[in-house]
């Protein structure tokens, strides 16, 4: 055992048990237990029911014994009851005491047990042992329920389990094109993945977080040893589950036992396993990956049958390292000699183009520069000690043969460290009072290299140091006050905090230290460098930092009452959601040195961004504030649910949920709501800037009110915290029914509406707007003959730019003395806003299901469904600052056309977007038996949208011009839209060895060799998804254009549309070179066809075109014919991939036993292409990359290596 595992096993046992008892002892009263029912028929031989029958249920595991008696129409309900293994016997006067064994209850499952009763004493006995048909005859919603073994026997890179979701039907991955696409997100029925609602142990996991900082849409995420199971519940379930539209994802955590039991793991990957990418390029070596994943689980009996524990830690090292090509300056560079940008070999130019530098801020051709003779030299006098620090602080060149670019070949090294675990005890007070509560902990630290040392820098968004630290606790006590009548509460808490740290995040000397003057001082975690723009280098300093954090909580309270042939559950569900961040992209101030001030403006190959630098001439500066966001909301729902068995072959599902989605407020009132208020036309439209009235002492400052009156917008303070008003209406009825046509034969079939309230909208919060969140951008006056200034020029109170003129700024003084006096309300410029409807229309949908399942076997079944559903209000990105209009390209002054002209963007979160989904779902099952269990899925679906992202959360449909083409206009085919997916996911124990069929008395030293073997394999296999072509020529402005497909573009050869004439048509396709004929599509209409005061109706072009439609554009029709079709008419290259694995167990003592595992994953190496080029030029269709399943992936052959041992 290695000394970190036997430290972890340590730390376990001696801190994680005795803070796990008195959680327990201090949360009775807290509660839920994991859900199920086990009802059924007591019957004698001829079919005829068996009243008052009494029914005793017993927990295998645990000694739990329940007592309940059949009604008057033979029925029994034991409910709710933990997941779990379980025994059912019945007894009445004149039978046989009937035993059915082998009974597991899974998670919302109701599993229908009939009892037949054999007439005789009842001190007689007859035992069935068989397992349960896996018929669902009692429910109609659509799920899976995925066991504790297919879980720890499926191929999984880095074990995470959530991944098995997409091994099911109509679950599909989403790509890369979701936040937590790298952990597990997954797309159910075509919803969107941010809808999915992940419970654990009954209580909240879900991501509460506005843009999914950590990484996944869940919190926690146990080790697979550590679970007994999980469900995933799609469409139609119980009215017990609400928060969001999406696919249930419950997991529950295994419970103590009446036996000692538990694992101890150690997991490998490393370089030495890995194969190299098929883009690679010859002779590149495998990227160097290290990880040791350990950990132990162990269960045992504080009290039999009374008191039991349970719990799991595990710790995951990843060390990732990759080369990094940068550019930095050379050594002549460092000491203001810029003769090597003379020789355009050296820069990548050419031979015969130099790169010439003038005087700083002259702009005269006639003063070009030199030092003492030396051409695009900077005397000493001219250059600024800061810079030159700074530049000398950069590594030195190593690459590249002396070029000026690449010049340094580096490996970073990042990596990833994670500790987490879980403790559970239970506790049967007795047969009426069940009580059980868990704690759960999550840290993980992540470093990321730096290209540019621990000084300067230069990481890019994301900082040194990521972590991510949360906490989920829930407690449960069931209270039976009579056989029929079952009182549950619980309580749940999910709190965790993400932060992106910069470098030298908590140095305040820093830049001091570096001469920079003018630094904003923010605290401790804020301290760092500015950002550096330096064209021609990579960039210096620190882009900025992002905390996020969660606090919520959650009550809830369920009754279940069994009243004759009615099983009646109600419900309530109260959730205090708070979430707070703070993002902060130019805190420390941002610089730009582009070459302008070394350069002649408008002529190409003057100037240089270093030798700017140098001269310590920017060509802009800007900063922003970092507020502190806090956000508040509840969440109330409540519900009734009727499972009633009309007869013992239908059974009928009714339900009706109620959910209120509370508005978020700002709790120091520090928000604000941009709403329109009349017709937006161009040039005219009409606002109120609305701020609760908390804030009316907070000044918004001459500019900002001047600047809203000249667009027809007032400022208003009003009451509503919130500023928006939720909808109260959001009644969810549900209905369903299960008919046991025969006695291997079940239909099911339901309808419900599911409203999806809660979704974090990214970065589109109310609490990001003006005053609470301002940015000074500093722009330098124009150029005029012979001057150019640069934002260090002094001011002389004269000049022509449109944005704020900031002379005076320098690496010495900064930005900081800037906005001194007076702070960031004296600096409004084209404000830009977040909005909201003012009325929220809560998305809902309305899904719809038939399925037909028929056993095959007692322990295969086979099942084929129509699932579908369509959703309404679903949140789109709205813009009221768009131009109802479409120009000339290069037209000027287009902000005129812009409904509130001098102001910048508007983003709107509207309740207006569409999809439906309809889909044949088939699948086989067959439940573990003769060492062969397997779930093999079909999914042949159709999703389409018209739903842009408001937050930037995930991938969606886009618009040409949301002004003048409605959002129905934009229905296309979902970006998550796969029309066929098949999977296949199964274990089979090789039946040689011991105790098998074949070599059953083998010795032991053949048992050893031949014995004990397994494997696993994983197989999925689907077309693309699709994408959107663009076009090759010039389109019209203020509108986003798509080319137009003409014929089939996977085709090859033909000749180019005559729209776009210059390109060569592909004589094959679907290949990495050219997956689509670029000479299948055409080009919109030119946007030269638009006149203006220039070019009006009925004149040429340069091209020889004629000037055809009176601009500005303002219908919708001729938009339309401008901007060309929908969006996502192209589908990317399906995939296919195998993963194995291969198990041999090493009987030790007893049911001990050592495994060995290896797992190969993409075991055929067989690549994955990404999406193509977009573009309808020569390199339309091409492909470079790979698709993007899962962080730390590789598109290629991998394995991991495992030891596990199990007592």
């Amino acid at each position: 055992m290695s000394p970190q595992l036997r430290k972890l096993l340590t730390l376990f046992l001696f801190s994680g048990v005795p803070c796990l008892l008195l959680l327990l002892l201090c949360s009775m009263g807290y509660a839920q237990v994991d859900q199920g029912t086990i009802t059924g028929v007591v019957q004698d031989p001829s079919g005829a029911v068996v009243p008052k029958a009494k029914v005793t249920l017993t927990e295998i595991d645990t000694g739990l014994v329940l007592d309940r008696s059949s009604n008057e129409s033979g029925v029994y309900v034991f409910s709710p009851l933990k997941i779990g293994n379980y025994k059912v016997s019945a007894t009445a006067s004149g039978f046989q005491t009937t035993t059915r064994e082998n009974v597991h209850l899974d998670a919302q499952q109701r599993l229908n047990i009939v009892l037949s009763l054999v007439p005789g004493a009842v001190t007689q006995t007859v035992t069935v042992t068989d397992a349960a048909p896996l018929l669902q005859t009692q429910t109609n919603e659509v799920g899976q329920v995925i066991s504790a073994e297919t879980i720890n026997n499926t191929p999984l890179n880095g074990r995470n389990w959530v991944y098995i979701a997409q091994l099911t039907a109509g679950v599909a991955p989403p790509f890369g094109q979701t936040r937590g696409s790298g952990s597990g997100d997954f797309v159910a029925n075509g919803q969107r993945a941010e809808q999915n609602n992940f419970i654990l142990d009954g209580v909240d996991n879900n991501t509460n977080l506005v843009d999914f900082l950590n990484g996944s849409s869940y919190v926690m995420r146990p080790p697979p040893d550590a679970l007994s199971e999980f469900s995933l519940q799609t469409s139609n379930f119980s009215a017990e589950f609400g928060h969001s539209a999406g696919g249930v994802m419950s997991a529950s955590i295994k419970s103590g036992t009446n036996q000692i039991h538990g694992d101890v793991w150690e997991y490998i990957r490393n370089t030495a396993l890995d194969s190299n990418y098929w883009y690679s390029a010859p002779n590149t070596p495998v990227p160097p990956y290290h990880q040791n994943q350990f950990g132990a689980t162990l269960g045992f009996p504080i009290l039999k049958n009374k008191l039991f524990y349970f719990g799991d830690i595990e710790a995951n090292r990843i060390s990732i390292s990759y080369p990094s090509i940068q550019t930095v300056p050379t050594a002549l560079m460092r000491q203001g000699n810029f003769s090597e940008l003379l020789n355009g070999n050296l820069t990548g130019n050419g031979p015969n183009q130099p790169v010439t530098l003038y005087q700083p801020n002259s702009a005269n051709q006639s003063q070009p520069l030199s030092c003492n003779g030396q051409a695009n030299v900077l005397c000493s006098n001219q250059i600024d000690p800061v810079a030159q620090s700074i530049l000398n602080l950069y590594p030195k060149p190593n690459a590249n043969n002396g070029l000026t670019y690449n010049n340094l070949n580096e490996v970073l090294s990042n990596s990833d460290d994670i500790i987490q675990w879980d403790q559970r005890a239970d506790w049967n007070i007795s047969s009426r009072d069940q009580v059980y509560a868990r704690f759960s902990y999550m840290h993980e630290i992540k470093t990321n290299g730096l290209p540019l040392g621990p000084v300067l820098d230069g990481s890019g968004y994301g900082g040194q140091s990521d972590t991510n630290l949360f906490e989920n606790f829930m407690g449960s006590e069931t209270h039976v006050f009579s056989p029929m009548l079952t009182n549950e509460f619980r309580f749940g808490y999910n709190w965790g905090i993400s932060k992106y740290l910069q470098a030298n995040a908590f140095n305040p000397g820093l830049a001091a230290s570096l001469g920079l003057g003018g630094i904003p001082s923010l605290g401790p975690g804020k301290y760092g460098l500015p950002l550096g723009q330096v064209s021609g280098i990579t960039n210096w300093g620190s882009v900025g930092t992002n905390d996020e954090s969660q606090n919520t909580y959650q009550i809830l309270d369920n009754v279940t009452d069994v009243l004759g042939n009615h099983s009646l559950k109600f419900g309530v569900s109260l959730q205090s959601i708070r979430f707070a961040y703070q993002y902060a992209p130019a805190s420390l101030g941002q610089y730009d040195w582009n070459g302008t001030y070394t350069g002649i403006p408008g002529v190409s190959f003057t100037g240089y961004g270093v030798a700017d630098f140098l001269a310590n001439q920017a060509a802009s500066a800007d900063v922003a504030n970092a507020p502190n966001i806090s956000d508040a909301q509840w969440y109330y729902a409540g519900y009734a649910q009727d499972d009633w068995k009309v007869t013992h072959k239908l059974t009928i599902n009714l339900g009706l949920r109620y959910d209120y989605y509370q508005p978020y407020k700002e709790n120091a009132g520090q928000q604000a709501n941009f709403v329109v208020t009349g017709p937006l036309g161009p040039g005219t439209g009409s606002a109120v800037y609305e701020l609760p009235k908390k804030a009316q002492n907070v000044a918004l400052g001459a500019n900002f009110i001047n600047t809203l009156a000249a667009n027809n917008v007032t400022v208003q303070y009003v009451n509503n915290d919130r500023l928006v008003n939720g909808q109260k209406t959001n009644f969810a009825p549900r209905i369903g029914f299960a008919y046991q046509a025969r006695p291997t034969t079940v239909v099911r079939s339901g309808v419900g509406i599911f409203y999806g309230g809660l979704m974090a909208e990214g970065n589109t919060n109310l609490g990001a707007n003006y005053p609470f969140f301002n940015q000074a951008n500093f722009n330098p006056y124009n150029c005029q003959p012979d001057f150019c200034p640069s934002i260090a020029t002094p001011s002389n109170g004269t000049g022509g730019s449109s944005v704020i003129a900031a002379p005076g700024i320098t690496l010495e003084t900064g930005v900081e003395p800037q906005i001194a006096a007076g702070g960031l309300v004296n600096f409004v410029s084209y404000p830009s806003f977040h909005a909201s409807d003012v009325n929220i229309k809560t998305p809902y949908t309305m899904s719809y299901s038939l399925s037909v399942e028929q056993a095959i076997t007692n322990n295969t079944a086979a099942t084929i469904s129509y699932v579908g559903n369509f959703a309404r209000h679903l949140s789109l990105y709205g813009s009221p600052n768009t131009a109802p209009a479409l120009w000339r390209p290069g037209t000027p002054n287009t902000n005129l056309y812009n409904p509130f002209p001098t102001l910048g963007g508007v983003g709107q979160i509207h309740y207006a977007g569409v999809s439906t989904y309809n889909s044949l779902q088939a699948k086989i099952e067959k439940r573990y038996s003769h060492g062969l269990s397997f779930l093999a899925t079909y999914t042949w679906s159709h999703a389409l949208d018209d739903a842009s992202d408001a937050g930037g959360n995930f991938g969606a449909v886009g618009d040409r011009n949301l002004a003048l083409i409605p959002f129905i206009d934009e229905l296309t085919n979902s970006n998550f839209d796969v029309r066929n997916r098949f999977t296949i996911n199964g274990n089979y124990e090789l039946p040689f060895g011991r105790g098998k069929t074949f070599l059953s008395n083998s010795s032991r030293w053949v048992d050893e060799a031949i014995g004990g073997w397994s494997s696993s394999l994983s197989y999925a296999a689907q077309t693309g998804t699709p994408f959107t072509a663009g076009p090759n020529i010039s389109t019209a402005g203020g509108g986003g254009a798509r080319a137009i497909i003409r014929r089939d573009p996977y085709a090859g050869g033909g000749s180019p549309d005559p729209t776009n004439p210059n390109i060569t048509c592909p004589a094959h396709v679907k290949n990495k070179t050219n997956y689509f004929n670029p000479c299948a599509l055409a080009n919109p209409i030119p946007g030269e066809a638009i006149s203006n005061a220039s070019n009006p109706v009925g004149t040429r072009n340069s091209d020889g075109s004629y000037v055809t439609i009176q601009g500005p554009v303002t219908d919708t029709a001729t938009a339309e014919a401008l901007l060309g079709g929908l969006q996502n008419t192209l589908y990317s290259p399906g995939y296919y991939q195998v993963n194995m694995s291969l198990f041999k167990s090493f009987p030790t003592w007893r049911e001990q036993k050592l495994q060995f595992r290896a797992d190969a994953f993409n075991i055929l190496n067989h690549p994955t292409l990404g999406t193509p080029n977009g573009s309808i030029n020569e390199n339309g269709g091409q492909i470079t990359g790979s698709k993007f399943f899962q962080n730390n992936t590789p598109d290629s052959r991998f394995f991991q290596l495992s030891l596990k041992y199990t007592f």
